[in-house]
């Protein structure tokens, strides 16, 4: 299978951001440990400390938007990484649940400085009729390296003993200052406009912008963070199966992402984004349908995450895509950050509505209340196709 022709800026910025998400994988799966374990915060303590990173992170991303437009991606994503590393590295030293939050704060504000601004550069280093690869790559390179992290984690940080933990702290935060020293190879793109002013309000009244903002909510929060949120308690709990049955699962997941994400961008290339995210919405219907009937089944629940893997090649090379397809110049960081706060939604909402089912003994007809959205997701996304992609976008 071909592989796309991006050019030798995108792939060193692709490739030095997956080299920074396996430094986030070694990190962020056993923060929540570390503070208790280490540190000695309450389990409950410690994740509050973890939300408030969360949080942060959402209040920042609106800010983001002008910074971007203003100072340009390159410089924004630069900095951001700066800021990251040091987040990271205020972690080795939280003593503290001053010092914790301080860290939180700090590193959440750099995640939604470094997601948008990412976006807008990566929208810049490549030609329109190559932004679904490019950011399909983005979203299969990010989840692999970041999984990898977590496996070679998983093998370091034993116990309850400080220095394996702030040894990978280190390791993360370093690879946050190589990535933004290496950032500086990549030429800062031309951007032929100037930020011309009407700022948030010329986005608000994009309502094509607005249609693609519903359909990725509804696809945040009933698909894409629904795994992380509640597969393995469901997989444990209502599904009665070990959580090494989740593991295995997780890692059929990230196997089906690496082996399909190129023969679907070849697939995906001459269609219309909506409509193949419209595909994608009912791969996701189908993998849930597999989950909720595979309570007891292993070879079942495996496979469903295996499926969902499908549905998220499908749909990394269209919205992100299509937000910049629309998206002005002079505005691209504010579109991005319109974007971010659409993604963020699930990690928020995931766990709660997720949560609540399963804690009132609701886990199958919630997973097929999810399999329901994302079939209604699928008619919606085709219903305002032709009210949101122009001729020149609905071939891309």
């Amino acid at each position: 299978m071909r592989v796309p022709p991006l050019g030798r800026d995108a792939w060193l910025a692709l490739g030095m951001n997956a080299l920074s998400c396996l430094g986030s994988g070694l990190t962020m799966p056993f923060l929540l440990v570390y503070l208790h374990a280490v540190r000695d915060l309450p389990l409950g303590t410690a994740g509050a400390v973890l939300a408030v990173s969360g949080v942060a992170g959402l209040v920042v991303v609106p800010l983001t938007g002008p910074l971007v437009d203003r100072v340009g991606a390159r410089p924004a994503f630069v900095g951001g990484l700066l800021v990251g590393g040091a987040g990271i590295a205020l972690f080795t030293v939280a003593t503290s649940l001053g010092w914790a939050l301080l860290a939180a704060v700090v590193y959440g504000f750099s995640g939604g400085l470094t997601w948008n601004s990412f976006a807008s550069l990566l929208a810049q280093l490549v030609p329109p009729s190559s932004r679904g690869a490019v950011f399909a790559l983005r979203y299969t390179s990010a989840n692999a390296a970041f999984g990898a992290g977590a496996l070679i984690a998983g093998f370091v940080t034993v116990g309850s003993t400080a220095g394996p933990y702030v040894a990978i702290l280190l390791v993360d935060a370093v690879s946050y200052v190589a990535l933004a020293a290496a950032m500086l190879l990549v030429p800062a793109p031309v951007v032929t406009s100037a930020d011309t002013g009407g700022g948030y309000r010329v986005v608000l009244r994009d309502r094509a912008l607005l249609r693609v903002l519903v359909i990725n909510t509804l696809l945040t929060v009933f698909a894409l963070a629904q795994p992380s949120a509640i597969f393995t308690a469901w997989v444990t709990g209502p599904g009665g199966e070990s959580s090494r049955v989740a593991g295995i699962a997780f890692a059929v997941n990230i196997a089906v992402l690496l082996a399909c994400q190129l023969p679907v961008l070849a697939w995906a290339r001459d269609r219309s984004r909506l409509r193949v995210a419209a595909a994608s919405a009912v791969v996701f219907a189908g993998a849930w349908v597999l989950l909720g009937l595979g309570a007891g089944n292993a070879a079942l629940i495996v496979t469903a995450l295996g499926v969902f893997a499908v549905g998220e090649t499908l749909l990394a090379p269209t919205l992100p895509a299509l937000v910049n397809d629309l998206a002005p110049d002079e505005l691209r960081g504010r579109y991005n950050a319109a974007l971010a706060l659409s993604q963020q939604s699930g990690p928020v909402l995931a766990p709660l509505l997720g949560g609540l089912a399963l804690g009132h003994d609701l886990g199958v007809p919630y997973i097929l209340l999810l399999a329901a959205v994302c079939l209604a997701t699928a008619a919606l996304a085709l219903r305002i196709r032709t009210q949101t992609e122009t001729p020149t976008l609905a071939g891309k």
